[in-house]
């Protein structure tokens, strides 16, 4: 389609900011160094039915989640102009940095720019929870159903609160959870009272506090009751009890991986893991593509799963991403199943056929007689 559409989205909670991989390229301590207030959300959009109608399947979401991953995305408040997309360079006060699926839903992880605080202090006090995807759909009908199969998208925008759309919210913010009883970022109740902070909290807030020079080691020392020689000694022991087990560590791994002489020991130990990761990933392909040729009966449809360039190839690729080494085979089989049992895939599947070979079942218009024999139908 040539219009521009959007899907939208809002804030809530059950995923740290770093649950969120980072696309290739960025580098979120740059963020850090440039911004004395850092802030990032985590927004989650779930696959399902928008306001309009539209089923937007997991597949248009894994597309827009392989493009943060390539290239991240913008974000503005509201969206542009259609007539201005080609031309116009809006100031973005969202950087979209990385991008996962999990089941049915995506998840996208933003960093708000330092040039926003107004949105940084909407966002911390609830004002704004939603975002809208801007950009291209690819619709497929089935069964009278109108599906969102793909989806080309050009900004992940900010919106006012309660705008119709897609069910979105926010999952996190700077690495805070948003509990399911109202708890916002920075242990504020957004409902009103306070939080006790648990002592990773509590060393939490005071290495922002220090930071910020708001306090000082020797402060915090008298609070406690401590001189700054205890501390300074305190942290001494601490220093050398680590040092002496990570080169204990480092012996052990370099016994084990045989290493001597001038070898590097970090090399050695990165080829190592890496060979390790490669024979596990290939055992794990092999025990999936197996699990699914079980399932699936048709030579054909089997040989177009495994084709990534074929449109239920992609479908398969997309869907297998979520599926990992060490995953439970009963696990495995329902997320296969649920792929199989898909409205578009079944769509797909249904419009396969069995070809009529050459010379078989044709009728002899003289004779008024069959060759008697018949092409047949397979199903998956």
């Amino acid at each position: 389609m040539d219009k521009l559409m959007v899907l939208f989205g809002n804030l809530s909670g059950e995923m740290k900011t770093t649950g969120v991989p980072l696309a290739t390229g960025v580098d979120i301590e740059a963020f850090k160094k440039e911004d004395d207030d850092f802030y990032e959300v985590v927004v989650e959009i779930p696959a399902g039915p928008s306001t309009r109608g539209w089923n937007y399947t997991k597949f248009a979401l894994q597309s827009i989640v392989d493009k943060v991953m390539r290239n991240t995305l913008a974000g503005f408040l509201g969206h542009q102009r259609p007539e201005n997309v080609k031309n116009e360079f809006k100031t973005p006060v969202t950087h979209w940095v990385g991008a996962k699926m999990e089941g049915e839903s995506a998840f996208f992880r933003g960093v708000i720019d330092k040039s926003s605080p107004d949105l940084k202090r909407w966002l911390r006090t609830g004002r704004i929870k939603q975002v809208s995807i801007f950009g291209h759909p690819k619709l497929q009908t089935s069964n009278g159903e109108t599906q969102v199969i793909d989806y080309d998208a050009l900004s992940i925008d900010w919106t006012p609160l309660d705008r119709a759309g897609m069910p979105t919210k926010i999952v996190a913010t700077s690495g805070e959870m948003w509990d399911m009883d109202g708890m916002g970022p920075d242990n504020k109740n957004i409902n009103g009272g306070a939080k006790t902070l648990n002592p990773e909290e509590l060393l939490k807030e005071l290495g922002k506090m220090m930071k910020n020079k708001q306090i000082t080691v020797p402060m915090i020392a008298g609070e406690i009751g401590l001189s700054v020689d205890q501390v300074a000694g305190e942290m001494d022991s601490a220093w050398l009890e680590t040092k002496t087990n990570a080169e204990k560590q480092l012996k052990d791994v370099s016994k084990a991986l045989g290493i001597s002489g001038e070898m590097n020991v970090v090399e050695v130990a990165k080829k190592a893991a890496k060979a390790i990761e490669e024979k596990e990933n290939a055992d794990f392909n092999k025990l999936v593509g197996e699990m699914m040729d079980e399932k699936v009966k048709s030579d054909v449809i089997k040989k177009d799963i495994r084709n990534p360039e074929t449109q239920i190839g992609k479908f398969y690729a997309y869907h297998t991403q979520g599926l990992t080494p060490g995953m439970e085979k009963d696990k495995i089989s329902g997320e296969l199943d649920n792929f199989l049992a898909d409205k578009v895939i079944k769509g797909i599947i249904d419009t396969y056929h069995t070809d009529q070979p050459a010379g078989l079942g044709v009728t002899n218009t003289n004779t008024n007689t069959s060759s008697g024999l018949k092409t047949k139908r397979t199903a998956l």
